[in-house]
């Protein structure tokens, strides 16, 4: 089969599983829906729905299932015989799902304290009311999920679909662009150039973690402690949506900077960071390689 074959096919395949995922996304919005019409009161409209904070993660939830859900569908149906690995099992993925966590919270610190030190961002404020901590709890459980679908879907089936075919740069490139992509509509993700790209840097940093450590648990650790600590710890939007946080803090800098209303990851100083760590992880993943040799 020719090359062009193979990327039609490929790229066809990407685009039923997410209409897979779609689909199972709005099945799972069933009861999401359902449970808010018995609890509210007076007639729901598409302003008050996607005001609503149950809502809103409601809604997020059933997209989290809808595509973890559509990957082992998509595998079944179409690679069963491929044979090639999603990467959920592999050996040490407690260890790296703990190594891929301290790395999250090691490069979001340092974002935070770089943004403190040039006046990007300022504290304004810190939590000291009982409810913080069982907030903290809570979104602790929702970004595992959120790292779990997104890495499931992004690093599993598009990176390992396009690796079988094309190789590990061509698969990290696609997996990237396409999480760029999920994330396009964000609140904040086009106020400027940067979130967009950075995301994009985001799912490069993910896909090397996928190469470098043979499957998804690096990945997810470090997708979980990025999101938790940027917002939850720190304050920041997480990708456009504001959360409950210990920390209250004010951007008095440039969005450039301070990366706006997107959070920490629309910011040039992330952009730094992101790309040293894809640097670092992919040069130590080559001298693996060659050490292997």
């Amino acid at each position: 089969m020719k090359t062009t074959q193979h990327i039609v096919i490929a790229g066809a395949k990407i685009v039923l599983a997410f209409l897979v995922a779609f689909v199972l996304t709005l099945v799972a919005m069933i009861p999401v829906v359902t449970i808010l019409g018995m609890m509210g009161s007076g007639e729901w409209t598409l302003q008050r729905l996607l005001g609503d904070p149950a809502f809103v993660y409601g809604s997020m939830i059933a997209q989290a299932v809808g595509f973890m859900a559509a990957v082992p569908i998509m595998y079944a149906w179409f690679e069963r015989k491929a044979g090639w690995a999603v990467g959920w099992k592999q050996s040490g993925a407690i260890r790296d799902l703990f190594k891929g966590a301290g790395i999250g919270i090691a490069m979001m610190t340092a974002i935070f304290l770089v943004m403190l030190a040039i006046g990007a961002v300022h504290i304004s404020g810190i939590r000291t009311d009982p409810a913080v901590w069982s907030d903290l709890a809570v979104y602790l459980l929702f970004f595992a999920l959120v790292s779990l679908n997104e890495e499931l879907f992004s690093r599993g089936y598009v990176q390992g679909l396009v690796r079988y075919r094309f190789g590990p740069a061509a698969a990290v490139l696609c997996s990237s662009l396409f999480f760029a992509l999920l994330h396009a509509f964000n609140p904040g993700a086009l106020e400027h150039p940067l979130p967009l790209l950075n995301i994009f840097a985001a799912g490069l940093l993910l896909g090397v973690c996928r190469e470098v450590s043979g499957g998804l648990w690096l990945p997810i650790g470090l997708h979980w402690t990025w999101n938790y600590v940027q917002g939850n710890v720190f304050g920041y939007e997480v990708s456009g949506t504001s959360v409950a946080s210990l920390l209250e803090i004010e951007a008095s800098g440039p969005a450039a900077w301070s990366g706006g209303s997107f959070g920490a990851e629309g910011s040039l100083i992330a952009t730094v960071v992101m790309g040293v760590g894809v640097w670092l992880l992919w040069t130590k993943g080559s001298r693996s390689r060659a050490e292997r040799l």
